[in-house]
């Protein structure tokens, strides 16, 4: 019997259907457009999101047969977008009944709860979008959340985002209405600096001042202690680190993807970068740990890129 048109087309659409979706289980995240797949940089980046998944699901049996005691993780956000609150709502779900989810002042200190990873959950920069979309749904799972603000940014569009052209720079930072709300609410706050500027970049007087203006400003607007600060762009160094001690802060918090020891400098903790667009697989591995094979890897590529 002939085949027509209609079966061929069928075919060739259930192989592409199942291409995709293959290149989505090695990526790990959500797919690009069709515009931007074929841009030499969305191929860079998804040649090193696979590089790094396949990496991380290598590492992460190494890393069960090495563990002796609950993963402590610190995961980070950004945004979060309306097409992105359903994905975002399966990953706190799972975080709701699988891990055991703690404020950013207790993770250090809080007991295990069987084998269930502990986790802390930051949302960096303040904009409305977590306001809006993603504080309901921490709620809806009681989960405890810390936001970090730019002070100088309050009410306002983000500067460094508007600098650097990126995808931020459509948000609003939360005014300081909101902010006192969020903080009832049960909210943590952190600080994010000023201005959001690289503190490794500045000279001393201007790193001081943005540290110290920052802390003043959001406990005048809260009314209690600001103890942590996560570093803008992940940017730090032994002179950052004594600044930040020398202001009052307990904790600083970097980008670098690695899970917390109590060993560990309280000003040189690290976070993993999660995104609603991560598949579940690639965020439970990220729960793991396994994301920690991440700076391994970046250290390779810096000792390559040298010779």
């Amino acid at each position: 019997m002939a085949v027509t048109k209609y079966e061929i087309l069928q075919k060739k659409v259930k192989t592409c259907r199942f291409w995709w979706a293959f290149k989505f289980f090695l990526l790990g995240r959500e797919l690009g457009t069709k515009t931007e797949r074929k841009t030499t940089f969305f191929k860079l980046r998804s040649l090193k999101d696979m590089i790094e998944f396949i990496s991380a699901s290598l590492y992460w049996p190494v890393l069960w047969l090495r563990r002796n005691k609950p993963q402590r993780i610190f995961i980070y956000y950004h945004a979060l977008n309306q097409w992105d609150i359903g994905r975002f709502e399966k990953q706190m779900a799972y975080l709701a009944t699988k891990c055991c989810t703690v404020t950013v002042s207790e993770l250090m200190t809080a007991p295990p709860n069987g084998s269930k990873v502990v986790v802390a959950v930051i949302f960096d920069d303040a904009f409305v979008s977590f306001r809006d979309n993603a504080f309901p749904i921490l709620q809806k799972y009681r989960l405890p959340v810390a936001v970090s603000v730019p002070t100088g940014n309050l009410g306002k569009s983000p500067k460094w985002a508007l600098e650097d052209n990126c995808s931020d720079a459509e948000e609003i930072v939360i005014n300081e209405e909101q902010l006192v709300e969020l903080n009832k609410a049960g909210c943590e706050i952190l600080s994010h600096t000023v201005s959001h500027p690289y503190l490794t970049k500045v000279d001393d007087v201007e790193l001081e001042t943005e540290l110290k203006q920052s802390k003043q400003a959001l406990e005048r607007i809260v009314g209690c202690d600001i103890i942590g600060i996560c570093y803008p762009y992940g940017a730090y160094d032994s002179r950052v680190c004594k600044v930040v001690e020398h202001t009052g802060y307990q904790i600083g918090f970097s980008i670098e993807p690695c899970s917390v020891d109590t060993s560990i400098d309280s000003f040189q903790i690290g976070r993993f970068k999660v995104s609603p667009a991560d598949s579940m697989l690639k965020f439970k591995l990220k729960l793991t740990g396994a994301y920690e094979v991440v700076k391994y890897l970046r250290r390779l590529k810096r000792i390559f890129f040298r010779r």
